[in-house]
């Protein structure tokens, strides 16, 4: 049986994301981290933990409260997450690692 990871905001499950199950320092763990984005004029969910990130990238993400990332999250880390939405979007593939 899989794990439960909890759910996106659409209520959908979370699954184990495109870096796999990251340790928070908090003890906790992370597989997405979603965070809502307009995308051709429509509110989307997209993860922010997606391929490309940079180490440094991953550990603010891991080491920010997850109630602050969408107030705080840096422009390098957005623009990875859009861009690879966009791209799994355009080729009819959900922005997420289902």
């Amino acid at each position: 049986m899989a794990k439960d990871y909890g759910n996106r905001p659409d209520g959908s499950k979370k699954g184990l994301g495109w870096l796999g199950i990251q340790e928070r320092p908090d003890g906790g763990v992370s597989t997405e981290i979603s965070i809502g984005v307009e995308i051709d004029g429509k509110e989307t969910s997209i993860p922010l933990m997606v391929p490309g990130l940079q180490k440094m990238e991953l550990q603010w993400l891991l080491s920010t409260p997850v109630e602050e990332i969408a107030k705080t999250v840096p422009e390098s880390i957005m623009d990875k997450a859009v861009a690879h939405a966009k791209k799994r979007i355009a080729a009819g593939q959900s922005p997420f690692k289902d």
